[in-house]
Order: C-alpha cells, then sequence, then structure tokens
C-alpha cells in the first residue's frame, strides 16, 4: 500500500509541474500590462520602469517561473501585485469559502444521485430510471453559467427566498450549492445505475434475493459495495471538478472563493496571484484523485498488485 501511494505521489509531480508551466505560457500571451493597471495608460515611462522592476517584471518569463517554483518549494507563494500582500495569505482567506461551497455541492449530488440510482437499477425504464436520463440531458443542455442566472431569477428575484450573492449565512450557499450540484447528481446518479445494474447480477446478489432478502436490503448489503469501485472513481473526478466549476460559480454568486479570487487576478494581471490560484486549485484536484486512487486500493487489492 506505501508503494502504491509513493507511486501516485510521485506521478503528481510531473503534473503540478505541467500545469504551472502552461499557465505561465498562457499569462505570457494575455495582452495587457500590471503596470498599466497600476498606474494607468498616462504613466510617465520612467515611473513605470521603475515599478516593474520593483515588480520583478522585466526578467525573462523563464526566470520569473523558476523563481515561483522555488518559493514554492519553501512555502513562500510571493506577494500580490495588486493587493501588496502575500499570495498565501490571500489563499488561506479565500480557500474556506472554496470548502464550503464544494462540500455543499457535493452533498446536494449525493442527496439526488443515490436515490435516484438506485431506485433506477432496481427497477429499468420505471420512472426513476427516465428521470436520471432527463436529468443528464439537462445537465449537458444547462451548464453552470446557465444555470445559476436561472437559479437567481427565480428564487431570488421573482420568488425572494434566497440571498442573489456573497457569504452570510447557510442561505447564501444554497443557490450556488444547487448549481453546481446538479450537474454531478446527474452524472453520478447514470454511473451509479450502470454499476448497480452490473452488480445485480452477481451471484451473492442473487443468492441473498433467493434466501428472502428484500430488493432494497440485497442491494445496501451486496450491490452497493461492488459497485463502489466504479462509482468512487467518478465521484473523486466529478468532485474534483467542482473546484474548476467552482469559478463560474463564484463569479456568478459574488461567492468569495479562489474562484472568484483566480478572476479578479486575471483581470488584473496579476500573475503571481493567478498562479498561485492555480496552484491551489490544481493541488486540490490532485489531491482529491490521490485519496480516490487509495481508497479504490483499499477496496480492490488488484489495483495494489498492479503498482
Amino acid at each position: 500500500m506505501l508503494r502504491y501511494a509513493a507511486l501516485r505521489l510521485v506521478l503528481a509531480v510531473p503534473t503540478l509541474a505541467g500545469v504551472l508551466l502552461l499557465v505561465s505560457l498562457l499569462l505570457q500571451l494575455v495582452p495587457g500590462d500590471p503596470v498599466d493597471v497600476m498606474l494607468g495608460e498616462g504613466a510617465a515611462t520612467v515611473d513605470r520602469e521603475q515599478l516593474r522592476h520593483a515588480m520583478g517584471l522585466d526578467r525573462p518569463a523563464w526566470r520569473q517561473l523558476a523563481d515561483f517554483v522555488a518559493g514554492a518549494a519553501h512555502g513562500d507563494l510571493g506577494r500580490s501585485i495588486a493587493a501588496g500582500e502575500p499570495v498565501a495569505t490571500l489563499l488561506a482567506q479565500r480557500y474556506p469559502a472554496t470548502l464550503e461551497l464544494t462540500g455543499a455541492a457535493l452533498l446536494v449530488a449525493l442527496l439526488i444521485a443515490l436515490p435516484l440510482g438506485c431506485a433506477a437499477a432496481i427497477r429499468p425504464g420505471s420512472p426513476a430510471d427516465r428521470t436520471s436520463l432527463v436529468l443528464a440531458t439537462l445537465e449537458t443542455a444547462l451548464p453552470t453559467f446557465c444555470l445559476g442566472p436561472l437559479l437567481i431569477l427565480v428564487f431570488a428575484v421573482e420568488l425572494p427566498w434566497l440571498p442573489v450573492s456573497g457569504r452570510d449565512g447557510a442561505s447564501s450557499v444554497v443557490l450556488p450549492a444547487l448549481t453546481l450540484g446538479f450537474g454531478m447528481s446527474a452524472v453520478l446518479a447514470r454511473q451509479l445505475r450502470v454499476a448497480l445494474a452490473a452488480a445485480l447480477r452477481l451471484d451473492c446478489v442473487r443468492t441473498a434475493r433467493a434466501k428472502g432478502a428484500r430488493p432494497w436490503r440485497a442491494m445496501l448489503l451486496h450491490a452497493l459495495p461492488n459497485a463502489a469501485t466504479a462509482t468512487t472513481t467518478v465521484l473523486g473526478l466529478q468532485l474534483g471538478g467542482l473546484l474548476a466549476g467552482a469559478v463560474v460559480t463564484e463569479t456568478i454568486f459574488a461567492w468569495p472563493g479562489i474562484g472568484r479570487l483566480l478572476v479578479q487576478a486575471i483581470g488584473a494581471r496579476d500573475y503571481p496571484l493567478v498562479q498561485g490560484c492555480v496552484l491551489a486549485v490544481a493541488s486540490s484536484y490532485v489531491a482529491v484523485n490521490l485519496l480516490t486512487d487509495l481508497l479504490q486500493a483499499l477496496v480492490d487489492p488488484r489495483l495494489r498488485e498492479r503498482a
């Protein structure tokens, strides 16, 4: 098990390095200059050059990236150009909000997907099965940037039940969590339905049913554990995807998380903050997938043997 975990950790290093390299290259191609954002386009050339030198923007792009990576290895992500504060401090302030939103969205997805997927697997072609198919279709037809404004129009404008934006109390997280969790629930419900349908044909489930076990009992005690491996894989990928989807959702609902901070940093051409946000999101994604792999290895010993 330790060898398997070590191998996954080693494979995560080039992934993070590739993400940072790609983002750094894309930042150099983005039009605009942080000096213009801070001083204005009418600033004197001398002032512009002095500020550029003070922020280290006059160095080659590869040198800026190398310095950022070297600092990140020691826990120093640099200072924000626009805010003037350490990037690590800004991330520490915003990360709890992103975790709160992601956790709430995951709860919404599980509350919808688990009963719907189980009901669809027990009775294929039933209303529950067709409902899960409709949800999957709606998830494709209604991306986050469409679903979020629709929920705001219905539940915050026409029916003023919930706040439009911000992070002020439990009611503030409802609409953002529904926006993120809805699409995830559709994918999980269909995956769970397929995995359970295959597990219900196993001999252990048939034996339990032959002994008089009710369908739900046979599913919970025998079929669901056997379907856990495939479902856990999709759940881990979807959970990591929630962090990426939170960028759009946090912007729509003005949620003070890392996603909104990233959008603000891109608008201000704040290169150190952009790199820090991307590193935080990528690290979270890799960590979630690593935990998923380890959980699967615990459930299925064959995965450890292949490593």
